[in-house]
């Protein structure tokens, strides 16, 4: 299954997409605001990412984004289970050159829809780590409700809920 934005294409991450995710990963401040993978690896990544194909097996969860026309790699977006939970919640992750250009919103609008039309979620859940302040607009502005802050080994959490 493929999802279309007006500038991007979101397809299901797979094994040809991992070079250029661990190129992403390795850029400076890639993780400044997911602390539990900061500084891991090119290893680490690879089975993390190993681990994310796998998974795409049971729930598509996991996709990498391009560029249309050019088809050039921007970074990924997801829609999974945040650890053990009943969380469904939805991150993007994308290059540096594609920062404060608009991709996240276009992205997670596309992901949210996807996510109730097609998944039928009742809810959607964004996790942000205290003092991204740049994610945490970018729940406001998606429609999403401050629900809770959460301790996870150590790291204050915000969550928001989107319902519908």
């Amino acid at each position: 299954m493929k999802l279309y934005t007006e500038r991007t294409t979101i397809t299901p991450l797979i094994e040809s997409d991992i070079p250029e995710i661990l190129e992403m990963y390795l850029e400076p401040d890639s993780f400044k605001y997911i602390t539990p993978h900061k500084d891991k690896t090119r290893e680490y990544y690879q089975v993390f990412l190993q681990g994310k194909i796998a998974a795409n097996k049971k729930v598509l969860g996991f996709w990498s984004v391009r560029l249309h026309p050019t088809n050039e790699f921007l970074g990924t977006v997801n829609l999974n289970q945040f650890q053990d939970s009943e969380i469904t919640h939805v991150g993007c992750h994308l290059k540096s050159v594609a920062w404060n250009k608009g991709f996240a919103t276009e992205l997670m609008k596309e992901l949210i829809k996807y996510g109730f039309e097609v998944r039928k979620l009742k809810a959607i859940h964004g996790i942000v780590e205290e003092g991204n302040l740049i994610s945490a607009k970018l729940m406001k502005r998606l429609g999403f409700d401050f629900l809770e802050e959460l301790i996870d080994k150590e790291l204050k959490l915000n969550i928001y809920r989107c319902i519908r």
